[in-house]
């Protein structure tokens, strides 16, 4: 509801200030009337389809280990290559058992207790739960409002890291071929060029050990996964909505004993906590803590330093964690500015500009959008150039 009335407010609304048109129902507003130029309006549509067309929703897909071990291939001069594989299978259906919001008793229960306590406080139940009080509009009534979980066709940017207890990390062979300066050179036309990788020939082996076809990251990244439908199968033999696959890693550390894999990109569940802000202050983004929804798996290989090929690994636990996650400094500083515009663009419970924060914004709305070569629209050019 915020992002649709600043949207408003920065595009119609900001025009009071610039004396360029009267938005309806506004107090104080300018004696000039216009009507906005084409140009505007294509640009401010184009910024509405930049958050409109974001996908938004919260997803979260299932997620399946299947084995972790290790190959050893060997070069054409005989020296052995040791690679380590984790196999998984991913399902394009909700990672939860399958209980919908709208039946979950404990998150239920306290909505139940509000709305009790409160007369004017209702609890709706269509499609998800929803908390609201009697308002002219009903979205300004919407006090909290969740969705049941539903699948949908979706691209994963799936992505894994793994480290072991002493934060040696594990490099992914996911590296993206065809991208060097020798695609450039200007080569006779002699057909199509072949194109292979280590990582094909080991998911090869990987795919001859566990008797099964795997598809690689970088495969899974390009694939648009329909809904979860097991009365339905695909061309490879799985499921409609089901992929299995596999990560490659250059040989694990043998110095540790234990090995976390955080794997990414199958669900896109964000947390953010801010500390206190005064009203009206830009909040402190250097004490913000950010969280990520991610399928984490741990392993552990005890042994002793002698015969570590013959160590099995071993799956201590694995499910959904909340887990910290890096934002530096520039991404903090940007959220924490959006959200101060957000909540002091107009003054308390009005869509009438506060002008001093509007001073503020455009400022750094041309900042940001120089930074970003122009793929933001320039809304206060278009404004001032309204007749």
């Amino acid at each position: 509801m915020r992002i649709s009335r600043l949207l408003a407010v920065l595009a119609f609304g900001s025009c009071l200030t610039h004396g360029v048109y009267a938005a309806e129902g506004a107090a104080g507003a300018a004696g000039g009337v216009g009507e906005p130029s084409p140009e505007y309006v294509a640009q401010k549509k184009q910024l509405e389809e930049m958050l409109t067309k974001r996908n938004l929703e919260s997803y979260e897909v299932s997620f399946e280990p299947i084995a972790l071990d290790r190959i050893v291939l060997k070069d054409r001069l005989g020296n052995p290559r040791l690679f380590n594989y984790l196999a998984f299978r991913i399902r394009n259906q909700t990672g939860n058992a399958g209980i919908p919001v709208s039946q979950a008793k404990g998150y239920n229960d306290v909505l139940a207790a509000i709305a009790a306590q409160y007369e004017q406080a209702k609890v709706a139940k269509e499609g998800g739960v929803a908390l609201t009080v009697d308002a002219a509009e009903p979205k300004d009534g919407m006090i909290v409002e969740r969705m049941d979980a539903r699948s949908a066709d979706r691209k994963l940017d799936l992505g894994v890291l793994a480290f072991n207890e002493h934060g040696t990390r594990l490099r992914l062979l996911d590296d993206p071929i065809g991208n060097g300066p020798q695609e450039t050179f200007n080569f006779p036309d002699l057909g199509e060029p072949l194109q292979s990788t280590p990582t094909q020939y080991v998911r090869d082996r990987v795919e001859e050990a566990l008797h099964q076809k795997l598809l690689t990251i970088d495969e899974i990244r390009a694939l648009k996964l329909p809904p979860f439908d097991a009365a339905k199968l695909g061309a490879d033999g799985w499921p409609e909505g089901e992929v299995h696959g596999v990560f490659i890693f250059n040989h694990l550390s043998e110095y540790g004993k234990y090995l976390t894999f955080q794997v990414r990109g199958v669900s896109n569940k964000f947390r953010e906590h801010w500390p206190d802000t005064e009203a009206g202050k830009v909040p402190n983004y250097l004490a913000a803590r950010f969280f990520r929804r991610e399928y984490v798996l741990h392993y552990g290989y005890p042994g002793d330093e002698f015969y570590r090929d013959l160590d099995t690994y071993r799956l201590a636990r694995h499910g959904w964690e909340w887990v910290p996650t890096f934002q530096r400094n520039a991404q903090r500083r940007i959220m924490a500015y959006s959200r101060y515009y957000l909540d002091n663009i107009t003054t308390q419970n009005s869509d009438i500009l506060n002008q001093a924060v509007e001073a503020e914004f455009w400022p750094e709305y041309n900042e940001t959008r120089a930074q970003k070569g122009d793929k933001l629209p320039d809304l206060l050019g278009e404004i001032k150039a309204i007749p």
